[in-house]
């Protein structure tokens, strides 16, 4: 097989592993990460999966492989996402992990909106070792590497002014080198980042802060401290404590003066590592999905919304058969979803007949199967999604009509339970409630409707006799 031929998953393995082996690593690390800052959507989702996947085909060799995933949830919030209460604007400038939910759920803010993406991530069959910057930060995992930088503040503000377009200061440059620190404290008093370092001596960090606070903190190894590195010092900082292989990331962090361009040199001049082997990923939006398509946050691009219709190795599927440079939206519109399905099926069936080429082979494992979850959930019994929506809408959901009519509909498949149908039928049961309005639903009276009845004319009762005495006889379609 050819270079050309190999799938962007395989050459991004082998770009990881060609990156541990110079540094005699045995264990590969395939890291990602997020900022729970609010719902965490499709397009974070694309890091977290391409990270996943590279991981899964280097364990596929009979490699040690790890996919890292940091929680950045020490991050500050820096604004109320829409949709959440505005009261929670008193909280800017604190850590995501320190903020109360705000649906009084989990013990924070970010906790919530983390649980909410690992359940989706526990139905795509994606297991991680998980960071939490919120432990790591405060117990002083990295005040040797914080240290460093402070040391040295002076190169690092260098080395980030290179990567600056000029102009966008209205200060000298020397003024501005003078000042620079890159550790930005959490004021002990406040809770909040609207600080100003003052002095640092080698260990200990003095700081303002905007309300007319005051402090210190030791940055001595394994003390408890209220701080981070800023963004573009922490990312490499971190790539050489977690021993970082792969890491793939936004679009925004690829650009010529992003952090990635500057990490490459803070991570070498700086910290004494080597960069990851990294490339960009792009957007994933989400199209053709009602406002109550999720519970959990209305008519967001969550992949929660998505696997409300969607089967989890088909979503796996969706990110894995574009290369990550390609932006694509997930429609879940009734003519979409239909197709989506018809082509999952095409697939599944080329695969069991053995006429499926190499490449759709490779695909279809990869959706389907992990090396930490095992096979995940598959119908057994694949009818048309639509088929299924539409029998789900005009049975309501009975259990007895619906394994009724869904025989007839399917008499060579033997179908003796409910359950070789799902989860596909549970998927169009959730499209049904969520996307048919009212009055489009079929509705079964709990009585008659004594008003109609009456206004029937004989030709008119005749039908609905000669109905009622077929059904005696026949329940089929």
């Amino acid at each position: 097989m050819s270079e050309t031929e190999l799938s962007w998953i395989q050459r991004a393995a082998d770009a990881a592993i060609a990156h541990a082996h110079r540094d005699g690593i045995k264990k590969i690390v395939c890291a990602s990460g997020v900022s729970p800052s609010g719902p965490i959507h499709l397009g974070n989702l694309r890091e977290v999966m391409t990270a996943h996947f590279v991981a899964e085909e280097i364990k596929s060799r009979g490699l040690s492989a790890v996919h890292l995933h940091s929680w950045d949830d020490y991050d500050r919030l820096r604004k109320v996402p829409a949709g959440l209460d505005p009261a929670l604007a008193e909280h800017v400038g604190k850590p995501l992990a320190t903020i109360p939910d705000p649906y009084g759920e989990r013990d924070s803010y970010a906790s919530h909106f983390i649980a909410e993406f690992s359940d989706a991530l526990a139905r795509l069959g994606v297991h991680m070792h998980e960071v939490r910057q919120s432990e790591n930060y405060p117990r002083g995992a990295y005040n040797p590497a914080i240290r460093a930088a402070m040391d040295r503040r002076g190169e690092i503000f260098d080395i980030l002014a290179g990567f600056q377009t000029e102009g966008l200061h209205d200060r000298p440059v020397e003024e501005r080198r003078a000042e620079y620190y890159p550790f930005k404290p959490y004021c002990q008093t406040c809770g909040k980042d609207f600080t100003t370092v003052t002095g640092y001596d080698g260990t200990t960090v003095s700081y303002t802060c905007r309300f007319g606070h005051s402090g210190e903190m030791t940055l001595a190894d394994d003390a408890k401290i209220s701080g981070k590195l800023v963004w573009k010092v922490d990312w490499p900082m971190r790539w050489v404590h977690e021993g970082v292989d792969f890491e793939p990331a936004g679009e925004d962090h690829h650009a010529p003066s992003s952090s990635y361009a500057s990490g490459k040199v803070l991570v070498r001049k700086i910290f004494g590592g080597t960069a990851p082997y990294s490339f960009a990923y792009s957007f994933v939006g989400l199209a053709g999905g009602s406002s109550k398509m999720s519970s959990s946050v209305g008519g967001a691009a969550i992949p929660a919304t998505a696997l409300d219709v969607l089967e989890p190795a088909i979503l796996r599927w969706l990110y894995l058969r574009r290369t990550p440079s390609q932006t694509f939206t997930i429609d879940l519109s009734p003519r979409a979803v239909q197709r989506l399905y018809d082509e999952w099926d095409s697939l599944t069936g080329k695969v069991a007949a053995g006429t499926a080429g190499p490449a759709e082979v490779a695909a279809y494992g990869r959706a389907t199967q992990t090396t930490s979850a095992g096979t995940l959930p598959v119908t057994p019994v694949r009818l048309p999604f639509g088929t299924l929506a539409s029998v789900y809408d005009v049975t309501t959901g009975q259990r007895e009509q619906l394994l009724r009519v869904l025989r007839d509909v399917a008499p060579d498949q033997r179908i003796e339970s409910l359950d070789v149908l799902r989860p596909r039928l549970d998927r169009a049961a959730r499209w049904v409630a969520a996307e048919l309005p009212p009055e489009s639903r079929t509705q079964v009276r709990a009585a008659p409707d004594d008003v109609a009845l009456a206004a029937l004319d004989e030709a008119q009762r005749a039908s609905v006799q000669l109905l009622l005495n077929g059904l005696d006889d026949d329940w089929s379609l």
